[in-house]
């Protein structure tokens, strides 16, 4: 990450601690882990001219985020930095943040859905280095067959649980 002119703000969300990263009047990374040390860590790592303050999208972020864990948001209105990204990653992503609340498909469907259908593994690739869980919800990919594979967020695949356990918990809920 070569931005300068960044700041983070930790929040602490039902799944562990969330570093948000904002710059430039967006959202450049959501770093999640299960402590608040080692967010601080991972951001000191990837940006470390990062300020611990909170900008105005940050807090927009951290907002939305409660309204999502609260049940209040099933979808995200932020900006975000993807112009850092390659347009195969891109593409993905934005075909991914298509995907409803409370739903999942597989590696396969989702390179399908971005006009890659050979891509899967290329797809599992960008999943992993996502750098917007949650709010671009690489939680809902899944295995061949539905098989519940890797997350790098939080604790790994017991945060991915959680989370589809919780969207499909709020999904029947509302319906």
């Amino acid at each position: 990450m070569l931005q300068t002119g960044l700041a983070y703000h930790l929040w602490q969300a039902p799944i562990g601690w969330l570093g948000l990263v904002c710059g430039k009047g967006c959202l450049v990374e959501i770093v999640s882990e299960p402590q608040a040390a080692a967010v601080r860590g991972r951001i000191g790592r990837l940006c470390p001219e990062a300020q611990a303050q909170c900008s105005a999208v940050c807090a927009e972020a951290v907002r939305q985020l409660d309204d999502y864990f609260h049940g209040r948001r099933r979808r995200f209105e932020l900006p975000l930095a993807m112009d850092t990204l390659t347009p195969f990653t891109a593409k993905v992503l934005r075909t991914l943040a298509q995907v409803p609340f409370g739903s999942t498909l597989t590696y396969g469907e989702l390179a399908a859905l971005a006009g890659y259908p050979r891509a899967a593994r290329a797809v599992g690739r960008v999943m992993a280095t996502n750098p917007f869980p949650i709010i671009i919800p690489c939680h809902r990919v899944l295995g061949t067959d539905g098989k519940m594979t890797g997350y790098s967020g939080g604790e790994g695949i017991a945060t991915k649980q959680w989370l589809l356990c919780f969207e499909a918990e709020k999904s029947l809920i509302d319906d």
